[in-house]
């Protein structure tokens, strides 16, 4: 029987990160920073879903931030992510992730276009996603899945 909630947010994470370095290692640098991007938005609805944003039956946050990293970085979700985790306690874990807005130029939309058209930003964004899995990391040590 599949667990109630599939959705997992930190191991995905993780996972995409992984499998970024292993990408990027091999040279496939457009799917590494897609992968990275995911990563990005995995760990900023694990942070939201751990200070008690609701979800969906699956372990999805609800509206207004069940969007992709870019998006959840436009000013007002983003503004909204900083008020709703300062008011319980979530601040400090925003405070480990200081290069989210890395991923300002990541869209998911990248995974259609041509390799030539992408920004050169993989650097950034490795950097971003590195410290998601270093912010996961701590987590883990505070006692979050």
């Amino acid at each position: 029987m599949p667990p109630s909630r599939p959705i997992d947010f930190p191991s995905s994470a993780r996972r995409h990160i992984q499998d970024a370095l292993l990408l990027e290692e091999r040279g496939r640098l457009p799917n590494a920073g897609h992968l990275y991007g995911l990563a990005a938005e995995c760990g900023l609805k694990a942070i939201l879903i751990w200070h008690g944003h609701p979800t969906d039956a699956e372990g999805s946050p609800q509206r207004p931030f069940r969007e992709h990293v870019d998006k959840l970085l436009i000013s007002h979700n983003m503004t909204a992510i900083t008020t709703f985790l300062t008011g319980r306690s979530g601040a400090h874990y925003l405070s480990l992730i200081p290069s989210i807005s890395n991923f300002s130029d990541w869209s998911a939309s990248h995974r259609y276009f041509s390799e030539s058209s992408l920004p050169a930003s993989l650097h950034k964004w490795r950097q971003g996603a590195v410290e998601i899995g270093q912010m996961l990391d701590y987590a883990l040590t505070e006692g979050r899945k």
